[in-house]
């Protein structure tokens, strides 16, 4: 699980996917949330497209002495990628050792040829220096017969990593008045099942990260 230097009171978190995914309302609750609890938090869209399948980049400051907004490459402790291939696009903002937090949703660019499929993602992706555990969210999603709650699924699995700075009960009030009780349901569900995998050690761990 992650090391106790993880715990710390300050986070630089990069949420990528792309357009249609809701990652504008994931950073809109974290925010909501961190002003209910009283914490510190700057949150800037620097390639949010408002068209569907568009790449969309939202960069998370929280906890003490936060500034600018922006983070630049190699240098946020979490990425959620909340589809396979924004995670290869999104991994270089990622600092040695952390946490890519990966979904399991597939959306190839009509465009783009040879795109590669999900093993060869995860492939790539487990050669790097770097902590990687995947929520199923489109599972999730399947369950709950309601493909807009992935992003939600997610930010489950991210609360279950910084449920020191905001804990479930905050998130799930904000999700619940915000977005309704299905909504809240994913954002249980994504959180428990990412808990269970942390501690049974159901996650990827680079050879590289002994301190992680």
């Amino acid at each position: 699980m992650p090391s106790k230097s993880f715990y710390k009171k300050r986070l630089d978190i990069v949420i990528v996917g792309v357009g249609g995914q809701g990652l504008i309302t994931f950073g809109e609750v974290l925010g909501r949330a961190c002003v209910k609890r009283g914490i510190n938090i700057r949150i800037a869209e620097t390639h949010g497209m408002s068209q569907r399948g568009g790449s969309v980049e939202v960069f998370v400051k929280l906890g003490e002495g936060v500034a600018a907004p922006l983070i630049p490459p190699g240098y946020a402790d979490i990425v959620v990628a909340t589809e396979l291939i924004e995670a290869l696009r999104g991994v270089k903002y990622l600092r040695k050792c952390g946490w890519l937090i990966l979904s399991d949703v597939y959306i190839p660019p009509p465009t783009m040829k040879n795109a590669l499929k999900p093993g060869e993602i995860i492939e790539v992706l487990n050669k790097l220096p770097i902590n990687i555990i995947q929520v199923n969210a489109e599972e999730i999603a399947r369950e709950l017969k309601d493909f807009r709650v992935v992003n939600i699924a997610m930010l489950g699995g991210l609360i279950a990593f910084i449920e020191h700075i905001i804990p479930l009960d905050i998130i799930e009030e904000v999700v619940e008045y915000r977005l309704g009780e299905v909504n809240k349901k994913a954002l249980r569900i994504g959180y428990e099942r990412t808990k269970e995998k942390i501690m049974l050690t159901k996650f990827t761990k680079s050879d590289n990260c002994s301190e992680s």
